[in-house]
């Protein structure tokens, strides 16, 4: 899992800020964390103490908290075709997306068997307002699940304020129908993918 991890955080960050900022961070950590970076660590807590001085070097080098690192991961992961399908396929609007993420771990886990997502709790505060939460979690999901809220709210075309309080994200929707969401099918159009081949 933690190998996962760093190779998402590798895409991500070549991604985003270019493959120079990437070799530039790798090189920042020492001898033996590049190797775990780059190669394979035998123990678990010594991967997961170079994934944290990863992150802590890239904070570092862009100049922000780690949490807002792991928030824009969160809005890269939700961008990208395949996951955004997997979370638009969870929910018809996104109160529906949100009343349904409790779901969400075993639906990444079916894509992603080694993919180690925390459950998440879900408190219905009102009708326009909710609190999600991560019970027993490492830190940085309540901020990558910030991010991938932020991506789907404009993806459904909903007006919403989402915080980061702690191991929670509060949600407060103030407009369903804000903007057009983006045009979403479960599946492509036959006919168009008929011509495709042609």
């Amino acid at each position: 899992m933690q190998r996962l991890v760093v190779r998402a955080i590798e895409e991500f960050l070549r991604d985003t800020h270019g493959d120079a900022l990437w070799t530039r961070v790798v090189a920042d950590c020492d001898a033996r964390t590049r190797e775990g970076v780059t190669g394979s660590a035998p123990v678990s807590r010594d991967r997961e103490q170079q994934i944290h001085r990863l992150l802590s070097v890239t904070a570092e080098r862009l100049c922000r908290p780690v949490g807002e690192l792991f928030e824009d991961m969160g809005a890269w992961l939700a961008r990208r075709e395949a996951i955004r399908r997997l979370l638009r396929f969870s929910g018809r609007d996104f109160r529906d997306f949100l009343m349904r993420l409790e779901e969400l771990p075993g639906r990444a886990h079916f894509v992603i068997p080694d993919l180690d997502m925390p459950q998440i709790e879900i408190t219905l505060q009102s009708n326009q307002s909710l609190r999600l939460s991560f019970p027993h979690s490492a830190p940085g999901w309540s901020e990558i699940l910030a991010g991938v809220l932020r991506v789907m709210a404009d993806d459904y075309g909903t007006l919403a304020l989402i915080e980061v309080k702690g191991d929670e994200v509060h949600v407060q929707i103030s407009d369903d129908a804000f903007a057009e969401g983006r045009e979403f099918r479960l599946v492509g159009d036959r006919a168009t993918d008929m011509a495709t081949r042609r």
